[in-house]
């Protein structure tokens, strides 16, 4: 797949995009299923970059590093901490090259701003570990498959085709989930 051939994640977007429009040090030949050979540049860091600004590619919302930092933010106080230091990279996505040195150098740097307000001196305290796994490529899987076995004698975990077709999203609340 040309994705997991060519592509890769910037550290510094800038600095690609110069590389990219000066030299043609990122060019490299792929060969499509049809025999036909392109030539593959800029693109091999753009197309990535959609995950840390989707607005790239038309999508609303924030990039993969500030959705992180927010949901990390969101969580009890005493905790965050330890979500910091416990990030587990998993799923295809994941395994662009050059992914979690940008992920842990965006994340740095919301904290700065937003947390620490600029104070350089205080970011030495602050600890991040990502962890990226070899096979964290099929790691949802794997996981679904495992949570699935443990829980396929519990009835009130599952929720039926039936039970929705009945009830909607409503059927929610079987799990103790709020509908609204």
């Amino acid at each position: 797949m040309m994705k997991e051939k060519l592509c890769y994640v910037g550290y510094n977007i800038e600095q690609e995009q110069k590389l990219a429009l000066e030299t043609t040090v990122l060019v490299e030949s792929y060969t499509l299923p049809d025999g036909r050979v392109i030539k593959v540049g800029g693109e091999r860091f753009e197309a990535p970059e959609a995950l840390f600004q989707p607005h790239l590619i038309n999508v609303e919302g924030v990039g993969v590093a500030e959705l992180l930092f927010n949901t990390i933010q969101a969580a009890d106080i005493d905790t965050r901490a330890e979500f910091y230091k416990h990030i587990v990279l998993s799923g295809g996505s994941t395994m662009y090259p050059g992914l979690p040195s940008r992920l842990e150098r965006e994340l740095k740097q919301l904290y700065l701003e937003r947390v620490l307000k600029g104070d350089v001196d205080k970011l030495s305290k602050f600890k991040i570990r990502i962890e990226d796994p070899p096979r964290r490529k099929h790691m949802v899987f794997l996981g679904g498959a495992v949570l699935a076995d443990i829980m396929k004698d519990k009835d009130n975990f599952w929720l039926t085709r039936q039970e929705y077709q009945e009830k909607g999203m409503r059927v929610l609340e079987k799990l103790g989930v709020t509908v609204r």
